[in-house]
C-alpha cells in the first residue's frame, strides 16, 4: 500500500514538473516572438499603463512583483496585457525600445495553478546534470537560470543578440515570471530578481 502511494506521489510530482517546464517553455517561446506565425502577441494584447495593469490584476486577485532596481539605465517602456488568459509582458529598455521581441529586458508573467509551481528541490533535480542551468532560492522563491538559452526563432532578436540569451524563471504567489535578459550577466539578473517587490495600485 505504501509503495502504491509513493508511486502515485512520484507520478504526480513528475507531471507537475513536466507541466511547469511546458508552461515555462510556452512563456519563453512567446517572449522571444516564436508565435509570430501563429498569431502575434501584439494582436492578442493591448498596451496598458502600470496603473491599469495593477487594477486589472487586483480585480483578478493576482499579485504582481516587478524589479525595484534596474541595471544599465534600463527603464520601463511598455506593458502589454492579455486579460484571458492573464498574460503580461513588461518591456524595459535604455534605448526607448517598446518592442518586447528586441528590447534589452522583457518580463513575461502569467497566472499558474499552485500545484504546477515547482519547489527549489524539484528545480535542483531538473538542473543537476546541466552545464548552463542552475537552481536558486531567492527571497524564498524558486528560481531557475539558463545562462545559454536558445534565442528562439525571431530573426530580429537573433540579429541583435546572437543565438543565445539569458533566461530566468521565477515563481511567486501563483504567478510565473519568465525574464529574458540578453544584455545582463547572471549576477545582475539574480540581483534584479532579489529586488522584485509587490506592485500595488
Amino acid at each position: 500500500m505504501m509503495r502504491k502511494k509513493s508511486k502515485t506521489f512520484m507520478i504526480a510530482v513528475t507531471m507537475a514538473i513536466l507541466l511547469s517546464i511546458f508552461a515555462s517553455w510556452i512563456l519563453n517561446m512567446e517572449l522571444n516572438g516564436n508565435y509570430s506565425r501563429a498569431g502575434d502577441f501584439y494582436g492578442a494584447s493591448k498596451e496598458v499603463s502600470l496603473e491599469e495593469m495593477t487594477e486589472i490584476a487586483d480585480i483578478k486577485n493576482i499579485s504582481i512583483y516587478l524589479p525595484s532596481t534596474l541595471p544599465n539605465n534600463l527603464t520601463m517602456t511598455a506593458i502589454y496585457l492579455q486579460e484571458a488568459p492573464f498574460i503580461v509582458i513588461v518591456v524595459y529598455s535604455a534605448e526607448g525600445n517598446k518592442d518586447y521581441k528586441t528590447a534589452e529586458l522583457g518580463i513575461q508573467l502569467t497566472q499558474i495553478p499552485s500545484e504546477f509551481i515547482p519547489t527549489y528541490e524539484q528545480l535542483k533535480s531538473q538542473v543537476e546534470y546541466s552545464e548552463f542551468e542552475s537552481a536558486l532560492e531567492i527571497n524564498g522563491w524558486p528560481v531557475k537560470v539558463n545562462e545559454k538559452a536558445s534565442s528562439g526563432g525571431d530573426p530580429e532578436f537573433r540579429e541583435k543578440y546572437g543565438d543565445y540569451t539569458l533566461l530566468v524563471w521565477v515563481w511567486i504567489e501563483e504567478v510565473g515570471y519568465t525574464i529574458c535578459a540578453p544584455t545582463l550577466g547572471t549576477e545582475e539578473a539574480v540581483q534584479l530578481v532579489g529586488s522584485m517587490i509587490l506592485i500595488t495600485s
